[in-house]
């Protein structure tokens, strides 16, 4: 999991080229309740994402005015650590354009951050967001920046660190001609689509002529208000540059914020879930742009799903169909999962897929019965990037609690699906689907 910079690659231990693929919190202070394990592990589950910024903003009722916003980016790290993604840890400086304005305040803060997650390879510093204003690399920027680099060092000798550049972290050819001496460090570069054209491109080009790895921290579909758009095409024209060059990019933002760069609606849940009617125009294209690359969206696998390995955990899945009509406005799967294994399985780890059509339609979930209780049972729906044969959606359940002794079942669990629209769905054909009046082991509930 250990990164490092080979040239202006970003590579990981086998030296093999990285593209990270995320999201940014918006600030801490404001949409913070959006930043916890269940999110995150949606965005990982969902979207696909492989890295999480955290923005602990340092105005504007951040860090300087409320030191303990800090602990949301301790929860973001913890978060990630437990969920095998990286994240970054983002000074978010944007109205104090001068970073030297707070550079005390960055050093304590680096210094504590360095200390707790200096051994936790996942972990990855920017340590000034936009420095802007008057500003430059040489006089501002690069001084601040190997002062913060060596707090940091001291604690963390070899996690990447990425330093913002001039003009809202555009100047990163400025920051090629006076490169630093770290051999773990990266230039942020940032651009909202609906303002940055071939220019900012041109500057990119040229930074990586002279050998200085990019990591794009921040863009946004939108123009750089962050309101106005969006810009899908001009979106797709950054997206393939960056893919071309192998440059891994943080979207702007998770939050349900009223304006064009979000990529939730108002109101949406605050712990994940979010169903593709939940998602802003950003939102949506973010997220097929992610899933787009990445390797889950293969072929439905037909072996029981479990977190963690399970080729040998012997767990069985049995279905029967509680209703077999080939139309009805309810899918009734009824399922039993059974341990065949000699030991204990946690239910915690266990997971169940029901692959069928939905059709792009909000669906709903109702536990109707389950004999370990229906209070016990947790659920999540995904829809494929890409559909398969026989289904574009699945239904995936969990478990809160629990153990499966060896030759034990859950028992029966009576479950119901709808439209929200209440319209028909054409069962026949579903991966999932079979009928049957009795239970049946299955290997296409996976």
């Amino acid at each position: 999991m250990q990164l490092s910079i080979k040239g202006t690659q970003l590579v990981n231990r086998d030296g093999k080229a990285v593209q990270l693929k995320g999201i940014s919190s918006h600030g801490l202070q404001w949409y913070g309740e959006y930043v916890n394990k269940d999110s995150l592990k949606w965005l990982r589950d969902d979207w696909g994402i492989t890295v999480f910024r955290a923005a602990m903003y340092t105005a504007d009722g951040g860090y300087i005015d409320n030191p303990s916003v800090k602990n949301k980016v301790k929860e973001a790290v913890e978060a990630a650590k437990e969920l095998g993604i990286y994240v970054i840890i983002d000074w978010h400086i944007l109205n104090d354009g001068n970073p030297n304005q707070n550079k005390e305040k960055a050093k304590e803060f680096f210094k504590e951050m360095s200390s707790l997650y200096g051994n936790t390879p996942n972990v990855i510093y920017e340590i000034a967001n936009e420095p802007n204003g008057d500003v430059n690399w040489k006089r501002d920027i690069k001084p601040y920046a190997e002062e913060v680099i060596s707090v940091i060092r001291k604690n963390d000798p070899d996690n990447i660190i990425i330093v913002g550049t001039g003009t809202w972290s555009q100047d990163v050819n400025d920051a090629a001609d006076d490169q630093l001496k770290d051999a773990n460090v990266m230039y942020a570069l940032h651009f909202y689509a609906g303002t940055h054209g071939q220019f900012l491109r041109d500057k990119a080009n040229y930074a990586l002529s002279k050998g200085a790895p990019i990591f794009v921290t921040e863009w946004g579909t939108s123009d750089a208000s962050g309101n106005g758009g969006v810009f899908l095409d001009q979106s797709r024209e950054w997206l393939k540059y960056l893919d071309s060059k192998t440059i891994s990019w943080v979207n702007w933002n998770l939050s349900d914020k009223q304006e064009s760069s979000s990529a939730l609606k108002p109101g949406a849940s605050k712990t994940g879930g979010w169903r593709l009617s939940d998602l802003s125009a950003s939102g949506t294209f973010v997220r097929e742009n992610i899933l787009g690359t990445k390797d889950s969206t293969k072929d439905i696998p037909e072996t029981p799903s479990k977190d963690k390995p399970t080729q040998e955990n012997g767990i069985s899945v049995q279905y029967r169909a509680g209703d077999g009509s080939m139309n009805s406005n309810q899918i009734r799967p009824q399922l039993q999962i059974k341990n065949n294994g000699n030991t204990t399985v946690d239910l915690k780890d266990v997971t169940a897929r029901y692959w069928y059509k939905a059709k792009n339609k909000g669906q709903n979930f109702d536990c109707d019965y389950a004999q370990i209780g229906c209070g016990n049972v947790t659920h999540k729906f995904v829809t494929l990037h890409k559909p398969k044969q026989g289904a574009d959606t699945y239904l995936e359940l969990g478990f809160k609690n629990g153990t499966l002794a060896p030759g034990a079942s859950t028992g029966n669990i009576q479950l119901r699906l709808h439209n929200d629209d209440w319209s028909n769905y054409a069962q026949s054909g579903d991966y999932s689907f079979f009928k049957s009046n009795t239970f049946k082991t299955t290997k296409k509930i996976t």
